[in-house]
Order: structure tokens, then sequence, then C-alpha cells
């Protein structure tokens, strides 16, 4: 069901502002929104980008950490102790800060001194120091670059001008070399070299022989490794302690939330204006009342002009198939909730897609476990609770089919898929008439809670009786109940569906009214992919078990095949879970939800204490 919401506006003196948003906080039922007039309290911004420099570090920690174990249970913590920043946590965060940028400094200079020497290694044969490579007052002295295959032509340049080279060693640029020649052909001889292969290129920024500056950059880079080595000792260490960091995000993310609760103020008050569960009015007060009896505080009626957000309360079993109704549009509050209606049929109808003893166990296994160990949250815990749920109906239908891992260990209840195809898909026409059927209940529903009664009898009731009446002119025993609810049906359908008409188009809109029966009929077909999915699941299956018994002439070979039944039937599971809930939500957002779903919803965000890495006692 929909949770009938209150317009919620709060005034309280300026100097208990930060005590009532904590106590509003603490409560969570208070769901603040922005006004005209409205700003985010001082502070914000820089919690902010505390909360960002935390997070940045829990990734630096997290990435040198490696990631938690699937099943790793998150630590629990009172909700007080996630209304403010840990000063402990907030000096580990600082600690953890500082050695990141350390580390990218030690990096950074690393990648300096190895471009250092690889720029430094091709002139590692000079046994003379660098600044020694200069002109004297009758020889020019150039420095570059040959490529291997240029050298015979540029020995020929020098013969020719009587110069002398220094072949040294080589580079990413070719082999460094070193020319003299006499001052008075150096122009000349500089060109004919170039034209020879030689580049000319300055020498490495430095002083001395080159082998000793070598050494030198040697001993910085062993330097730096060695802190380097020391500051992962240290990061290791403070990967033990991730759970500070987290627990330290969380407590920051709260504070980001109070501080950015909007409110508008003047000199010595402020107002707050939000939405409210009706039911949970009188814990909004109290929480107020808890820090200050110097407040007016009002609860109202929404308006029409207004767009409440949506709350639903539901059973234990409806309540994990809500993230399904969501994942295609949140309800409106003004209309009926439909999950109570859809969920029991995705449940079915799940389970018939899969439609398999075995797998419906191990269904219950791995998610029962899943959440008992991780105990999951949000829409994603959600999902999973009616994936556990839909073993039930997984196994049910097996039983029902006779299908235990794809093999027939137990006669079936009412047939094999495999051998009587047809009586399958009847059945699964079956199920989708009675689905779409709800579906239209719900329309009727809903026009009468608006006051149509006349879309509820003529635009939805009248489909009702026409399809049951043309399903009943399969059955001979009923054909004739058949052929008068037929007409009934279609008889309203014509006379009524250009009601608001005027003219000629009453008579055209009747008969284009009648026309959508092609609609109807292509739903209705629409629920053969349950039959497809079942045949499919357990074809798939039947053959990972007929290549199994196929190796097992011997102890190697039965090895070998149950290496081949875990993976092939663990494979067979995982796609037709992702089939199921695919196709199962596809027939729900279509079939069923064409017929009367609005949405447009929002969801309900009151303010409340952040724990996105713990659990709160």
């Amino acid at each position: 069901m929909i949770v009938p919401m209150k317009k919620v506006t709060l005034y309280a003196l300026k100097q208990d502002k930060e005590a009532l948003l904590a106590a509003l906080q603490r409560c969570g039922e208070l769901m603040v929104v922005e006004t005209e007039d409205s700003l985010p309290q001082d502070g914000c911004e820089e919690a902010t980008e505390a909360l960002k420099r935390t997070r940045e570090t829990l990734r630096f920690v997290g990435k040198n950490a490696g990631k938690k174990g699937l099943l790793t249970v998150r630590p629990e913590v009172e909700a007080s102790r996630l209304l403010s920043a840990d000063p402990e946590s907030e000096a580990l965060q600082k600690q953890a800060f500082g050695l990141e940028r350390r580390l990218d400094e030690n990096s950074a200079k690393e990648s300096s001194l190895k471009a250092q020497s690889d720029s430094l290694a091709p002139w590692l044969p000079l046994d003379t120091a660098v600044e020694s490579l200069k002109d004297t007052r009758k020889v020019a002295v150039f420095t570059g670059n040959v490529a291997k295959d240029s050298i015979p032509a540029l020995t020929s340049v020098l013969d020719r001008f009587d110069a002398e080279a220094q072949f040294l060693g080589e580079g990413l640029s070719g082999r460094a070399a070193v020319l003299y020649c006499m001052k008075d052909q150096a122009e000349e001889m500089l060109s004919a070299a170039k034209a020879a292969g030689f580049e000319q290129a300055a020498l490495p920024r430095i002083s001395g022989v080159p082998v000793d500056c070598e050494a030198k950059l040697t001993e910085e880079r062993e330097k730096l490794t060695k802190e380097r080595d020391e500051m992962k000792d240290s990061l290791s260490k403070l990967a033990a302690k991730r759970d500070e960091l987290e627990l330290l995000c969380d407590q920051q993310a709260t504070v980001c939330s109070r501080l950015g609760t909007p409110a508008a103020a003047t000199e010595y008050t402020f107002r707050l204006c939000g939405w409210a569960m009706a039911d949970r009015a009188e814990k909004i007060r109290k929480a107020v009342e808890s820090v200050t009896d110097a407040y007016a505080l009002a609860f109202e009626e929404p308006t029409e002009d207004d767009q409440p957000p949506t709350v639903e309360k539901n059973s234990r079993f409806v309540t994990p198939f809500e993230t399904i109704t969501d994942m295609f549009s949140r309800p409106d509050p003004r209309e009926l909730d439909p999950n109570p209606i859809m969920a029991p049929w995705y449940w079915i109808i799940f389970g018939m897609m899969m439609a398999d003893a075995g797998y419906g166990l191990i269904m219950a296994l791995f998610f029962g476990l899943f959440l008992k160990l991780k105990k999951p949250r949000g829409d994603f815990g959600k999902l999973v609770k009616v994936l556990l749920y839909a073993s039930i109906t997984t196994a049910f239908w097996g039983v029902m089919f006779g299908a235990y891992f794809g093999a027939e260990w137990f006669p079936p209840v009412l047939f094999i898929p495999l051998d009587e195809p047809v009586s399958t898909l009847i059945l699964c026409l079956g199920i989708g008439v009675l689905h779409i059927f709800s579906g239209m209940a719900m329309a009727m529903a809903n026009a009468f809670k608006a006051g149509d009664w006349q879309a509820a009898i003529f635009d939805n009731l009248s489909w009702i009786i026409m399809i049951s009446g043309l399903g009943m002119l399969f059955v001979p025993s009923l054909a004739g109940v058949g052929k008068i609810m037929a007409l009934t049906g279609a008889g309203i359908v014509l006379f009524t569906a250009g009601r608001s008409k005027k003219g000629i188009k009453k008579v055209t809109s009747g008969i284009l009214g009648l026309y959508s029966i092609t609609g109807h009929v292509s739903d209705i077909l629409s629920y053969s992919r349950i039959l497809a999915l079942a045949l499919s699941s357990g074809v798939v299956a039947m053959v990972f078990n007929l290549l199994a018994g196929m190796v097992q002439g011997s102890i190697i070979g039965f090895l070998f095949s149950i290496f081949i039944y875990l993976l092939g039937h663990a494979f067979n599971l995982a796609m037709g879970l992702l089939s199921a809930y695919v196709h199962s939500s596809r027939l729900q957002y279509i079939e069923f939800f064409g017929k009367f779903y609005q949405g447009n919803g929002h969801a309900f965000t009151p303010l409340s204490v952040q724990n996105k890495y713990v659990d709160l006692k």
C-alpha cells in the first residue's frame, strides 16, 4: 500500500539549528525539500571537500589492499557514532593521504631518474668530462646521433674533410657520436655530415664523466626504491585499518548530508520544509522537543499541486518485489500500489521459466547463505530476496514438470513440457490471461478510486467479459455461454468506446475500440516466452547430462564427467536466472503495467545517517 504523506513546516531559533538537524537526522523521518529562499548550512563546502579526500584515500588504500571477500561481514556501529567524524580516524586519513602523495612524488622522481639514465646511456663510453667537449681555438666539436646504416656514409664525409669521429653507444635515436674538425671547415663539414645522416643533438645536462653520473643516478634510484618499500610497508599497516577509514567516510557523509540540508533563515530564526509519513509525525515532534520548546511545527495534507514522495508499506513477502516496480517507475502516491498484485505473479512466472527442482534447491542454498552472511541492503538486497523466494516456485514447477537437474528422477505431477509442448503452451497462455485480467482489475480499481465508474465498466470489465467468452468457445461444454459473453462484451465496447465523442466519431470510435482485440491477443501470445524459456533451460540441462554420461567409461572419465556436470549446470543456472529475470520483468512492465500503471513517483529520502560501509546496531 501507498503510505499517506504530510507536508511539514518547522520554524525554530537559529541558535538551535545545528542541534535540531542532528536530532532530525538521528530520527530519520523527515525529508527536507528545497524552497526558493533556502540555502545549505555553513561549512557544507568544506565538509564536502573533506569527504571527497577521504573517498580518494579509501580508493587508494583499497587498490593496494585488494578487494574484500564476497562474504566479508560489515562491522556494526551505533547510529550516534556516525553523527560526527572521529578525530583519530581523521588523523589516520591524513596519514594515508600524505603517504599517497609521497608515493606519487617517489614515482615521479624515479621516472625522472630513469629518463635521465636512458638519455645518458649512449654516452657512457665517453671517458672524458662532458664539459670538456667544447670548441677550441682551431677545432670545432659537434655532438649528435647517427643511424647504424648511415655510419659508412658519415665516415666517408669525415675522411673527405680530414675530420675525426668518436662513435659511442646505441640509443633510441641511433648511435651517439662526437665529431671533430677544423674550424675553417666546420660549417661545410656539418652540412655534409647532416646530409649523410648525422643528427646534431645536445649533450646530456650533466657535469663530469658520464659513467660517474650514471653511478650517482643509480645510487639515487636505489635510495628511492628503499623509500618506496618502506612506504609500502606503512601502506600495508594502513590497509589493516581500512574499516576505520570506511567508518570515517560514513561519518563525513552523514555530516555532509546534515550540512547540505536546505533551510531558509533570518537573523534569528530558520525554517525547514519537507515531507513525512503521516503515521510518523509524532516521532518528528518528539525529536524537535528533545532539543527545544521554542518552535512551531505544522503538518498539512498535500494539495493537488503538490508532488509528495512515494513510500510503500507492504508485507515481508511483497516488499522485496518493490525493486522490480521501481526499476520501471516508482508508483505515484495518488494511485494504487501495484506491488501486492504484481509480486505473486512475478513469483509464479519466474518459477515457471526456471522450472527445475534441482535448480530451485541450489538457488535456496546460495541466496539464503548470501543473505545471511553478506546482508545486502537497498535495492540489491531486495533483488537477492526476490531470487531466494523464486527458488520456491522454481522447485514447485520443477516437481510439476518432473525436472531435476534436467533429468526425470520422479514422474511429473502434471506433464513433461518436452513431451507435451501444446499442453504447456495452453497452460502458459492461461496464466497470461489471468495475469492480464488482474491488470484490468487494477485499472478498474483506479477508475473507481477516481470516481470514474464508466471507465471501470466500459473500458475494462467489458474486455474481461469478451476475452473470457472467446476463451470458452474452445471448450464445447461452455461454448454457448462463451458466445453470449463474447457478444455482450463486444457490444459494450462498440457502443461505449466513443461515449466522449460527438457525431460520426461515436460510431468510428466504437469500431476502432473493437479493433483493440488484436493488441490483447498479442499480449496474451507474449506469454509463450514462458514455454520457450522452460524448454530451452531443460534442453541445455539434458545436453550437459548426455555429455557427462558419454565420458563415464573409466575412473578418469567419471571424474571428468563431474566437472562437466558442475560447469554445465552452473552455466545453465546462471543463464536461466538472467533470462527469467529479464523476461519476467518484461511481462510485468509491458503486458501487466500497460493496462493500468502510471508511475512517475519519486523516492522518499529522509535526512538520516549514512551507512554505506557499516551496519547500524
